[in-house]
């Protein structure tokens, strides 16, 4: 990674920190002259998915990676605010392609629990591309030749609703973060899930894992059923 300067900073979230280093950009103009790295966001988990920075310690404990970040100067998203913060409106977070995969499985496989208020968590990943921040930072404006940049951002999928970008919206290519109806199938087992008065933390993982399972083999059996009898007309 000859382009970039990587240096040993903290992007501090409290009440607890996990160190992050901040990226200096010397001589490159567009983010896809920097090879070997995957950009993301992982915006909404922070601030709707219940993800927390215990939960990236334990992912860098387990895969040993590092997290890079870097605040352009234009938005690169629309809805990302927290209160009077819209930071991460500006941000995106780095990962060596070599970590990239490890990073994306240990997010995937991570459920959060909410159990006073029977709401479960988990994440999806989306991909799309943006006009280059970088690029644009350094013309300041955005046109029909700004050069694009493919992305990577986490959703947040919950049995009371989903939180993606809306690749469909948005203003000169900014994408806008959109609330959609939940799936059946998350509503279905958080209503099994919850439906244990006696269910814990520590026993909410283990118990989901095998609700899933069932309702996913009940909508495959239910899907070949629907091949038989259409074959049989």
């Amino acid at each position: 990674m000859n382009e970039v300067k990587v240096k040993d900073d903290f992007y501090e979230f409290k009440p607890f920190r996990v160190p992050k280093y901040k990226i200096e950009f010397k001589n490159a103009t567009t983010l896809t002259s920097i090879a070997g790295y995957q950009w993301y966001t992982p915006a909404l988990l922070y601030l709707w998915g219940r993800f927390t920075e215990v939960n990236l310690a334990d992912l860098i404990v387990k895969y040993n990676f590092k997290v890079f970040w870097y605040l352009f100067d234009k938005p690169i998203f629309q809805g990302l605010n927290y209160k009077d913060d819209k930071s991460w409106n500006h941000m995106l977070w780095a990962c060596s392609n070599d970590d990239w995969k490890n990073l994306v499985d240990g997010i995937l496989e991570t459920v959060q629990f909410d159990i006073p208020n029977k709401l479960l968590f988990q994440y999806a990943l989306q991909s799309f591309e943006i006009p280059d921040p970088l690029f644009v930072d350094k013309q300041r404006l955005v046109t029909n030749a700004t050069p694009k940049v493919k992305v990577s951002a986490f959703a947040v999928l919950s049995n009371r609703h989903q939180l993606a970008f809306d690749l469909n919206s948005g203003f000169k290519g900014v994408p806008q973060v959109r609330t959609f109806k939940p799936e059946q199938i998350q509503i279905d087992a958080a209503d099994d899930l919850f439906a244990d008065t006696n269910i814990t933390q520590d026993k909410a993982f283990e118990a989901y894992k095998r609700i899933m399972l069932r309702l996913q083999d009940q909508e495959y059996e239910k899907k070949i059923d629907e091949i038989r009898q259409n074959r049989r007309r």
